[in-house]
């Protein structure tokens, strides 16, 4: 989904959605962000799992000294 910067206003960015609406979010997440920028915002599922076999991965690796 794209987000439309429309303005900054204290510590939110107010954004413009595909459908017209207006929503905030916070300065923080993205405190580079100017008027007229696009957000960007996805959602990535089961990256989780892959997550955690990777975290599994180094473990093993310290432990073990090599690739399991």
């Amino acid at each position: 989904m794209r987000l439309i910067v429309d303005r900054i206003e204290e510590d939110y960015i107010v954004a413009e959605m595909p459908n017209q609406s207006m929503v905030n979010i916070p300065l923080v997440l993205a405190p580079d962000a100017k008027e007229g920028d696009v957000i960007r915002l996805s959602v990535y599922k089961n990256s989780n799992a892959k997550l955690k076999a990777e975290i599994k991965e180094l473990e093993d690796q310290l432990r073990y000294g090599k690739k399991a």
